[in-house]
């Protein structure tokens, strides 16, 4: 059974190790009829999901068991087809060492979970706006 693209929707992979955050980031994605949610649990899956699928905005989670979103950063940057796919960090962390880890990888913006559901919207439309505005 093939997987049915959505032609002309944003593909937005969310990657999370709580479900309830997944779920929740699905709900309000799926509220704004151009977005497709695509949940994955791990850094590891979503870089499994990355070798063979596209996203136009990664939503990642900063802790996680196995491969932090630092991590899995670093390793989306060393990939040629995923390297320029922006990137919101996703975090209960609200260390100012962790905003300038952050900055200094390059990430230009930091959803603070439990997020609100606009603010994940907003967040995800002016990464993807500045994307289309570059014509990626």
């Amino acid at each position: 059974m093939g997987e049915v693209i959505a032609v002309g929707k944003k593909h937005i992979l969310v990657v999370d190790d709580s479900a309830v955050n997944l779920k929740a980031a699905g709900r309000a994605l799926r509220e704004h009829q151009d977005y497709v949610p695509v949940l994955v649990p791990s850094g590891e899956r979503a870089l499994k999901y990355l070798s063979q699928h596209t996203a136009e905005l990664i939503l990642l989670d900063i802790m996680m068991p196995g491969m932090s979103g630092f991590e899995v950063l670093e390793k989306l940057r060393e990939n040629e087809a995923a390297r320029d796919i922006p990137v919101i960090f996703l975090t209960a962390d609200d260390d100012e060492n962790t905003r300038l880890r952050a900055e200094a990888a390059g990430i230009r913006e930091i959803v603070r979970k439990p997020f609100r559901k606009e603010s994940l919207l907003a967040a995800a439309a002016r990464h993807l706006a500045q994307r289309g505005a570059y014509g990626d």
